[in-house]
C-alpha cells in the first residue's frame, strides 16, 4: 500500500507501481525499482566495496560519537555517511585484498570550531590517559568554553571508547580513566572539542599511540 497526497509535493511513502516513495532528511523522494539487480565484480568495483565495508565497520563502532562529532557535516546526509565520505579516500591503506585503516589519518570529528592547539596524550598513571593542549590566549575567547572530547582505539583489544567531558578548553589538561585491563595495551588517541550545545565540533587531532600503564 502506498500513501500519496500528491506524487510530486505531497506526503508519500511506500510503493506505487514501479515507484518507491520515501522521506529522507525532510524531503520527499521517489525512485523506480530496478528492473534487474546487478552485482558488478570488476576488480575496481570489488576493491571499492571492500574499502567501504572496512570504513563502515569502523564507523559503526563509534556511531554514537559521530552523531555529535559529525553533526555539523550532516547536510543532506547522515553524520555516519559524512564520516565515511570524509575518510574513504584518505584513511585506508594497503593493497587489494589487504586493506586496513590508517588510524593516524582517520578524522573522527569534523567542523568549524578551532582545532586543539599543541595537543598531546601520554600515560604516566596506571589506567589513565593524560591529555594536554594550549588554551586560547585571551580569557574572553569564546573557544574557552568548548568541551573536551576523547576517543581511543585499543589496538590489542580492537575496542573503542569515547568520552565527552565537562572539561572546558580553558583548562588545558585532562586525566582520562580507562579500563584497568587496558594496562600494557597500545591505544590510538584522538582529541577534539565540541561546543556546549554539542551541535558544533572541530576537526579531530590525532594524538598518537599511547602505551597505557
Amino acid at each position: 500500500m502506498a500513501i500519496v497526497q500528491n506524487p510530486i509535493t505531497g506526503r508519500s511513502k511506500n510503493k506505487f507501481g514501479s515507484a518507491v516513495f520515501a522521506k529522507q532528511y525532510g524531503k520527499n523522494t521517489m525512485r523506480t525499482k530496478p528492473i534487474e539487480v546487478k552485482n558488478p565484480k570488476s576488480p575496481d568495483q570489488v576493491n571499492q566495496r571492500n574499502k567501504f565495508s572496512l570504513m563502515i565497520a569502523t564507523g559503526r563502532q563509534i556511531l554514537d560519537t559521530l552523531k555529535v562529532s559529525y553533526k555539523s557535516e550532516a547536510v543532506k546526509m547522515s553524520a555516519f555517511n559524512a564520516f565515511v565520505s570524509n575518510n574513504i579516500k584518505t584513511a585506508i591503506i594497503g593493497t587489494p585484498g589487504n586493506y586496513e585503516i590508517d588510524y593516524p589519518s582517520l578524522i573522527v570529528s569534523k567542523g568549524t570550531l578551532v582545532k586543539p592547539l599543541n595537543p598531546a596524550a601520554t600515560s604516566t598513571v596506571a589506567a589513565t590517559i593524560s591529555r594536554s593542549w594550549t588554551p586560547p590566549l585571551s580569557t574572553t575567547d569564546a573557544a574557552n568554553s568548548d568541551l573536551l572530547c576523547c576517543l581511543n582505539y585499543n589496538i590489542d583489544k580492537n575496542l573503542w571508547i569515547a568520552e565527552i567531558t565537562s572539561t572546558p578548553r580553558s583548562v588545558g589538561s585532562y586525566q582520562e580513566a580507562v579500563p584497568a585491563n587496558w594496562s600494557g595495551d597500545d591505544v590510538h588517541t584522538y582529541t577534539f572539542f565540541v561546543n556546549a550545545k554539542k551541535n558544533k565540533s572541530c576537526d579531530s587531532a590525532y594524538t598518537g599511540i599511547v602505551s597505557v600503564l
